[in-house]
């Protein structure tokens, strides 16, 4: 029976070191269960999980360390707290009996306020932890509900957008389609105006859905070999053809022979991302930042593939750098940033098995570096 006092399981091969343990524990309102032998001791704890245990080191058959050993390899007895009673004060048998997972020693012929207040003092630490390990998981049980509430209300959220968006953006294609051309200049200005809001919308949703899958695991990438250069050098030609700034674009070395292994729907994304930003920071800054542009530039380690995306202007400011890349970061979402480009980088690149940061300063700039595992032949 275990009691709120405890259960403590005295193992000793002398029969009156048991008697006295056995009293004196007994008198002090603890129940005990008794072993004389370490094999006993093993085969007691298949039957019993004690509070604590009192276990002697020298013994015939098998010594306190070993059953120590044993414990420690068997999950359900892992936590148990063992207080060793010896008769040895050497150094080294108290290093070994810590190495072994006991929690404390008491020498014979102990003390017995000495022994008891050792007893109590592992027996509450025992029952702090378990009450710690039971507020962890109901602690993460919790979290885990909340993030299935979140998720849950991003569907429903998303959907009924979707409902809401679908009809404005398809009668707005419509209309422009058959009315927009006999407008005057400005109701064709406000149509055009709803069609691009309606497709922004769209594509935010769209975003939304594709980064919440990466980020849960719910996407399955497919992924192959490929030449990171050949990606840069695409990125960049698009993005140069899509940026209304004439802000230039180099990219370092003039070629680098490096592979990884990319899912080519999502990984190009995470340079278009940075490029873009990084571009559309040197156009919203002095135009003698301009000249300099937006560098682009690969490295090797013996393991990845280094991508520095580095540019001028002002740096960014420590708030904003601390939550760089977070969900809707941006400072320019009146002019159509969403504040996902950072985080949509982030994102895919640990998801490919890489790191991202970043580094601002009114010195060198802002840059992001990329590392991705390199696949060496």
């Amino acid at each position: 029976m275990r009691d709120a006092n405890g259960l403590v399981l005295i193992v000793d091969d002398t029969q009156e070191n048991i008697l006295v343990l056995g009293s004196l524990l007994r008198d002090a309102g603890y129940n005990i269960n008794v072993a004389t032998n370490g094999e006993q001791a093993l085969t007691t704890l298949e039957r019993i999980t004690p509070d604590l245990v009192l276990l002697d080191v020298m013994m015939p058959v098998m010594d306190g360390f070993e059953v120590c050993r044993r414990m420690q390899e068997h999950e359900a007895w892992r936590s148990i707290p063992v207080i060793f009673l010896t008769a040895k004060v050497q150094t080294e048998s108290i290093i070994e009996g810590f190495e072994m997972g006991a929690v404390d020693y008491v020498t014979k012929p102990f003390q017995s306020s000495e022994l008891l207040q050792r007893v109590e003092t592992h027996l509450t630490l025992s029952r702090l932890r378990r009450e710690l390990s039971l507020r962890v998981d109901e602690l993460s049980e919790a979290l885990a509900r909340i993030e299935q509430l979140r998720r849950e209300q991003d569907a429903f959220l998303r959907h009924e957008l979707n409902n809401v968006i679908n009809p404005i953006s398809g009668y707005a294609d419509m209309l422009s389609t058959l009315v927009g051309p006999k407008l005057e200049e400005k109701p064709r200005a406000w149509l055009s105006s709803i069609v691009r809001g309606a497709a922004s919308m769209q594509r935010l949703l769209s975003d939304l859905k594709d980064l919440n899958d990466v980020e849960r695991g719910g996407h399955a990438f497919s992924l192959m070999p490929v030449p990171l250069y050949g990606i840069l050098e695409d990125v960049i030609r698009d993005v140069d053809a899509s940026m209304a700034a004439d802000v230039p674009i180099l990219l370092q070395p003039a070629s680098l022979d490096a592979r990884v292994s990319a899912d080519l729907s999502f990984l190009p994304g995470v340079f278009k991302n940075l490029i873009k930003n990084a571009v559309e920071h040197v156009a919203s800054a002095d135009p003698s930042v301009w000249q300099d542009g937006v560098r682009v530039r690969c490295s090797l380690s013996p393991s990845s593939v280094i991508t520095d995306v580095t540019n001028g202007g002002p740096a960014v400011p420590p708030d904003r750098l601390a939550t760089f890349f977070e969900k809707f970061n941006s400072t320019k979402t009146g002019s159509g940033g969403t504040g996902l480009g950072t985080t949509y980088a982030r994102i895919v690149t640990e998801a490919h098995g890489g790191s991202i940061a970043v580094h601002s300063s009114n010195e060198e700039g802002t840059r992001v570096r990329v590392e991705l595992p390199r696949i060496v032949a």
